[in-house]
C-alpha cells in the first residue's frame, strides 16, 4: 500500500470511529415533582408555597383550589422541599427525582393556634367565633386590671354563658369580687371548683385564702398545704399566725420562706429580727434589722429599725 494509500485508510478509519462513538449528553432539568397539601382535618388547602433547594437555586409554586401542586425544573437527585402558609406551621421533607420518573411529595399543615383556643380547646369552640371570643375576653380582662370589676365579672359571665367548659372563669370572677371586698360572694364563686379536677388546687388555695383574709385563722392550714403554688403573702400570713400563737421556730421557717421568695420585700426581714430578739440572739436581730434598713429605710419597718438598732448599740 502506498503512503497516499494508507494515509487514506487512516482518515477514513478515524471518520467511522468518530461517527460510532456515543453522545456526550448534557445534565438535563426537566424532571417535576407533584403532590397534595392538605390541613389537619384532611380539608385541601389553596394558596400553599410549596418551595424546593436545587443547586444554586430555588424553585417554587403555590397550590391549587384542589391543594395540588407541580414544580419543573429538577436536576436528578434527592432535594428538600416544604410547604408553608401563614397561620400554620411549616412541613418539610424530601424527594427523589429522575429525568425519567417525577417525585411525589404530600404535606399536611397544621394550623397555629393562639393562646386562648390552646386554653379554651378546639372540641369547646367548634363551631363558635374563637376570635371574637378571645377580644371578648381580653376586654374582661382589661376592666378588670382597671379595677372596674362590675364590667369585668359580667363579661366573664357573658363567655361562660357561650362556652360553660371555661371553668377557669370562676376563678376570675371570684376575684373580681375580692377587688370588691365582696368576700362572701367570692367564696360562693370559688367553692364549686374546690373538687374541679384542673383547678381545684387553685379554688381551694383562693377559698383558704379569702377566709384567712377575713380573719379565720384555722384557713392556714388550707394556705400551708399549698406548697409551691403558696404566695410570699401566704408565708409571711403563715409566719403571723405561728407568731401570735408563741410558736416562734414555726413563725421563724414561714418568714424565711417569704424572704427567699421576695428577697428585697423588707417586711419578713423585720419579723426575722424580732423572732431572733424574742430567742435572745442579739446579734442576728441586729443583723436583721439592718438588712431591714437598707432594703427599706424609709417604710414603717425600716424607721421601727433604726429605732431598734440605735437602742441595741
Amino acid at each position: 500500500m502506498s503512503v497516499s494509500r494508507m494515509s487514506r485508510a487512516v482518515l477514513a478509519a478515524a471518520v467511522l470511529f468518530a461517527s460510532s462513538a456515543p453522545p456526550i449528553v448534557a445534565q438535563t432539568n426537566n424532571g417535576r415533582v407533584g403532590g397534595t397539601v392538605e390541613d389537619e382535618n384532611g380539608e385541601r388547602l389553596e394558596g400553599v408555597q410549596v418551595l424546593a433547594e436545587v443547586p444554586g437555586r430555588s424553585i417554587d409554586t403555590v397550590t391549587d383550589s384542589s391543594g395540588r401542586f407541580t414544580i419543573i425544573g429538577f436536576p436528578s437527585g434527592q432535594f428538600a422541599i416544604a410547604a408553608t402558609m401563614d397561620g400554620y406551621r411549616p412541613d418539610t421533607g424530601t424527594v427523589q427525582v429522575t429525568q425519567t420518573r417525577p417525585g411525589n411529595a404530600n404535606f399536611t399543615l397544621v394550623r397555629v393556634r393562639s393562646g386562648f383556643e390552646t386554653l379554651v380547646g378546639d372540641e369547646a369552640l367548634e363551631g363558635l367565633d374563637a376570635a371574637q371570643l378571645e377580644a371578648d375576653m381580653e376586654t374582661a380582662d382589661a376592666a378588670f386590671e382597671a379595677n372596674d370589676y362590675d364590667t369585668a365579672i359580667a363579661g366573664y359571665n357573658a363567655l361562660l354563658a357561650v362556652v360553660p367548659s371555661m371553668a377557669f372563669l370562676h376563678l376570675n370572677i371570684g376575684n373580681a369580687y375580692l377587688g370588691k371586698g365582696e368576700n362572701e360572694r367570692a367564696l360562693e364563686v370559688y367553692q364549686p371548683l374546690a373538687d374541679h379536677p384542673e383547678y381545684g388546687d387553685r379554688a381551694r388555695l383562693a377559698i383558704a385564702r379569702t377566709r384567712f383574709a377575713m380573719g379565720d385563722l384555722e384557713a392556714a392550714a388550707g394556705l400551708a398545704a399549698a406548697g409551691a403554688s403558696a404566695s410570699r403573702e401566704d408565708m409571711y400570713n403563715l409566719g403571723e399566725v405561728a407568731f401570735s400563737k408563741g410558736e416562734v421556730d414555726s413563725a421563724a421557717e414561714w418568714y424565711e420562706k417569704a424572704s427567699a421568695a421576695a428577697p428585697s420585700w423588707e417586711k419578713p426581714w423585720f419579723k426575722l429580727a424580732l423572732v431572733a430578739l424574742n430567742k435572745g440572739d442579739v446579734e442576728t436581730a441586729k443583723k436583721h434589722f439592718q438588712k431591714v434598713v437598707e432594703l427599706a429605710p424609709n417604710s414603717e419597718e425600716g424607721t421601727q429599725a433604726k429605732a431598734t438598732l440605735s437602742a441595741l448599740l
